[in-house]
């Protein structure tokens, strides 16, 4: 059984959970901790990610999974980095569905993320 380990901002939704253990085969979730998920919520154009590659040679293994989602930059360097390293790196397709309430002269647009699946890179 496989892992998957998160680079990714946002707790997993219950249907995320489920796809992971059922789809991908995974038998552990693996967040980061704390400290470096608020550093990942707030890289810059100033980035510095060799935390979060040490973070990962300490917690996988050749092929298990890692979901990066965030900012477009650190993405695409770690999704290299993933699979220079025998990682394999996924994201989360989502269909959005959009809410648009008049409130007086305001219009509020709601937008709800609805997980379909997770695609590999």
């Amino acid at each position: 059984m496989k892992r998957l380990v998160l680079l990714f901002s946002h707790q997993l939704t219950k249907k995320q959970e489920l796809d992971a253990k059922e789809g991908l085969k995974c038998s552990e979730i693996l967040y980061m901790p704390k400290e470096l998920k608020e550093k990942w919520q707030n890289l810059g154009m100033e980035r510095e990610l060799n935390e979060f590659k040490d973070f990962l040679k300490e917690v996988t293994t050749i092929g298990d999974y890692v979901l990066v989602q965030g900012e477009w930059g650190a993405t695409y360097e770690m999704v290299n980095y993933c699979k220079e390293n025998n990682l394999i790196p996924i994201y989360s397709s989502t269909k959005r569905e959009v809410e648009e309430k008049k409130e007086g002269e305001t219009i509020v647009k709601i937008s709800k993320f609805v997980h379909r699946g997770f695609v590999q890179y």
